[in-house]
């Protein structure tokens, strides 16, 4: 037979509810809201549904109501195991910093498109034609050159 589902908090705040929530099912408890869609949908009608509802099984209500007025009271501790191996730190990705061969300069900027082409597309049929060319000027020197 199915578990009858209780209502034993209503929340008019969609965070505190998933908050109770993950702490009762880290308890082992199984739990779920209702209204919840609702209520993150539109946050002013959380007083015309009733506000977000955590329901629990029947059986499991009374050890929820428990849990809940722990954590209410400020009396709630979990444990839990400090064991865990933790992941390595990620490693940052430096790209190399790209200069002007010509002077060594940072002050440059990258052409994606070729302008030539580009205008007289435009001017031709109506509309622009992109034609990718990777072209770098230095602002510097005024060296132009392509990416390799």
């Amino acid at each position: 037979m199915a578990d009858r589902f209780v209502t034993i908090a209503t929340f008019n705040e969609l965070t505190e509810a998933h908050i109770m929530k993950g702490r009762l099912e880290a308890e082992g408890i199984l739990c779920f809201l209702g209204d919840e869609h609702i209520v993150g949908a539109q946050p002013f009608y959380a007083v015309a549904v009733g506000g977000v509802k955590l329901k629990v099984t029947a059986q499991d209500a009374e050890e929820a109501f428990a849990i809940m007025a722990k954590i209410q009271g400020g009396t709630s501790e979990y444990l839990y195991n400090d064991d865990l191996e933790m992941a390595p730190p990620m490693q940052e990705h430096v790209a190399p910093a790209k200069t002007c061969p010509n002077c060594g300069s940072d002050n440059f900027s990258e052409e994606k498109y070729n302008k030539t082409v580009f205008s007289i597309s435009y001017l031709l049929l109506g509309f622009p034609l992109p034609f990718m060319s990777r072209k770098f000027i230095c602002y510097n020197c005024g060296h132009r050159w392509k990416a390799k």
